[in-house]
């Protein structure tokens, strides 16, 4: 009987302590997602080159540039739109227009590439 008494008051310390755990482990994701997201930034390299760094978070309105580029003796042209807090290329001469189908970008770590006008947006967190 002794025992009894023994192991309920054991098992109820136990009980408390696991919902404390519990509780604690349910704020985890509080510490990661709670916390404001850095800064986004698009960084326009040609050539290897920056030429342009645009920032992206807290951007409203339309904002447009013009980037040329020159081979064989002749010029070529990518214009850039950044639209609130994305970025695209909406009108390239290249051949494939694959920079123009790619569509807007704003997370970090996305890309467009223009290959012939050697272009390159990518988006950036400080």
């Amino acid at each position: 009987m002794c025992y009894d008494i023994a192991m309920m008051k054991l098992l109820k310390k136990a009980d408390i302590v696991l919902i404390i755990l519990l509780f604690g482990f349910s704020l985890v994701p509080l510490a990661k997602f709670g916390q404001p997201e850095a800064a986004c930034f698009a960084e326009v390299r040609q050539d290897g080159q920056v030429i342009e760094r645009i920032q992206l978070t807290g951007h409203v309105g339309i904002t447009e540039l013009n980037v040329p580029y020159k081979s064989d003796m002749q010029e070529h042209h990518n214009h850039i739109r950044v639209k609130n807090e994305t970025i695209a290329i909406d009108e390239a001469d290249c051949p494939d227009k694959i920079c123009v189908q790619t569509g807007a970008i704003s997370k970090p770590g996305e890309i467009i590439a223009c290959l012939p006008h050697k272009l390159i947006i990518e988006i950036k967190s400080e």
